[in-house]
């Protein structure tokens, strides 16, 4: 509760405070009593003042920092994406090339091998892989985006020499029946022997069975196979593969393994005789 009216003071106590003051005062002048006190005092005073500029040049400072970090991390995000971009450029300039490269040379080679025939060049949409590698059905489609009119039974080559015919077109895509499938057949020369080879149902052989009593008694490993030109669809004269092994199946027959040298696996363009 607050009170109404002030308290009375004695005089005789304000004396006493005046008194004590100046004792107090002259002795510091004198004496330098309180020196200690006030060094002490101006000590902390001074620390104080410092330790806040310490404070205050570290946060200016760490603000400093976390700016330039930020700069920094800008720069090197700035950096890597156009790093990232160069690289891509590049990449895409080498996968260019290659193709200039690969379709220059299907073109080259594709005019040596059927001059009175002109090649057209399709890319490779999709490849049974699956029954490539296990099973007798070797088929892979090409891109038709011109949509050309391709029947069945054009040969088709990788520019070195044939890989296949042609088994007619459906929409954009044209199916392609490799050398190696069970179902075709091409009919080949090795020096005077003749005889029609099966697709062997693996990757990148064919096989003639013929008779023991035949001349094919004077075949040898890596003699050469060329296409015969018979059958209408291939010329002649081709290299296709050569004799990879010769055995006797029954007393009646002997197998002919020929390594075919056109892989289908190697390149994304191939080339139809129209």
């Amino acid at each position: 509760m607050a009170r109404s009216t002030p308290t009375y003071t004695p005089a005789g106590k304000y004396a006493l405070g005046c008194f004590i003051s100046i004792v107090l005062l002259t002795s510091d002048i004198n004496y330098q009593t309180f020196s200690s006190i006030r060094s002490l005092t101006q000590a902390a005073g001074i620390y104080s003042e410092l330790t806040f500029q310490y404070f205050l040049d570290q946060g200016v400072e760490f603000t400093s920092i976390r700016s330039n970090k930020k700069d920094l991390l800008r720069a090197n995000q700035k950096l890597q994406d156009e790093l990232l971009h160069l690289q891509n450029k590049i990449f895409l300039d080498q996968q260019s090339a290659i193709i200039s490269k690969e379709l220059f040379e299907l073109e080259d080679g594709t005019k040596k091998l059927f001059e009175d025939r002109v090649a057209q060049s399709f890319q490779v949409a999709s490849f049974d892989l699956k029954n490539y590698l296990c099973c007798s059905s070797h088929t892979l489609h090409l891109k038709n985006p011109n949509k050309f009119n391709i029947g069945s039974n054009f040969p088709v080559s990788n520019g070195i020499t044939f890989i296949g015919q042609t088994s007619g077109s459906n929409l954009n895509l044209i199916k392609v029946i490799l050398l190696s499938d069970s179902s075709h057949v091409l009919p080949i020369k090795i020096a005077d022997f003749h005889c029609n080879a099966s697709g062997a149902g693996k990757p990148l052989a064919i096989i003639c069975l013929v008779s023991r009593n035949s001349r094919s008694s004077d075949l040898q490993i890596n003699d050469l196979a060329f296409t015969s030109g018979m059958g209408g669809i291939y010329p002649n004269n081709v290299l296709i593969g050569k004799i990879k092994s010769i055995k006797n199946i029954n007393i009646d027959e002997r197998e002919i393994l020929i390594e075919l040298n056109g892989d289908p696996l190697q390149q994304n363009y191939f080339g139809i005789f129209l």
